[in-house]
């Protein structure tokens, strides 16, 4: 554990490097990471606005700010591309020199994405604050939702970094990777509540969402920081459902992992 522990931060210092290369790249993402949640409050606010009670699907204009200016943040912490990236490794062979190393390929791939979110955190904090005050969310979350919301969102970027991996060991039995990737992230959108609140999509979608995953990678911490999860009972249930979806995926990881590495073996020799 120990050279695992050496080994990653040495991968996160390289990485860093890295990212500060490419400061322009980075500097796009990390404004896309705003620009489609604000275009989504800009829409829902508009249909809130226009309904009796300026409420839509039990959201006013600021809560929908509040809501968005979740999804920011959690999206920004939550964001993982392995399920696009594997299949390039598979294909040129680059893995195959990971491979030769003492330690997982996962964990150089979780330094990167870690440094991304490091280098980019200055530049996508004072957008988080200037996007607040030109919104006005109707933000009221107690201490007690803050703490909670701080522990789900790191149980999020957990989930959805080692879901994503998984995804991306379909690279091992098909080329077609960014497929399955985009799939992957369009599901994300619509039962994670990135693209609509899930009180606004119809009741057999917003069920559906309670069974996946997406729900409490996306929904559950932005709704739980914002406040509108009222009932602790509810709060610490779901961050039950979190660490049981994170168990789960994880020993999904270590199977799947070992038949892929068999199969690229039988592939490559």
């Amino acid at each position: 554990m120990r050279r695992v522990g050496r080994s990653f931060l040495a991968f996160l210092r390289a990485g860093v490097g890295v990212m500060l290369q490419y400061r322009g790249e980075i500097l796009l993402w990390a404004v896309w990471g705003i620009v489609n949640p604000a275009v989504l409050y800009a829409m829902w606010s508009a249909v809130a606005a226009g309904q009796p009670g300026g409420e839509a699907a039990g959201f006013s204009r600021g809560d929908f700010a509040a809501y968005y200016i979740g999804i920011m943040i959690v999206g920004h912490v939550s964001t993982a591309w392995d399920a696009y990236e594997l299949g390039f490794l598979v294909r040129s062979g680059q893995l195959s020199a990971k491979l030769l190393r003492p330690i997982l390929p996962i964990w150089e791939s979780l330094a990167n994405n870690l440094s991304y979110k490091i280098t980019t955190f200055p530049i996508v904090l004072p957008m988080w604050i200037v996007f607040t005050l030109l919104v006005a969310p109707d933000v009221r979350p107690a201490g007690w939702q803050i703490g909670l919301g701080i522990v789900a969102v790191i149980l999020a970027s957990s989930l959805n970094y080692v879901a994503g991996y998984v995804v991306a060991l379909v690279a091992f039995w098909s080329p077609k990777l960014d497929a399955v990737g985009e799939v992957f992230f369009g599901l994300g959108m619509l039962f994670g509540g990135r693209l609509a609140p899930l009180a606004a999509l119809p009741p057999i979608l917003d069920a559906a969402a309670d069974v996946l995953p997406f729900r409490w990678i996306f929904a559950f911490p932005a709704e739980l920081l914002m406040g509108r999860i009222g009932d602790p009972s509810y709060a610490l249930a779901g961050i039950g459902v979190q660490i049981a979806w994170l168990a789960g995926i994880i020993v999904t990881f270590r199977v799947a992992w070992t038949a892929a590495i068999k199969r690229y073996s039988a592939v490559s020799g």
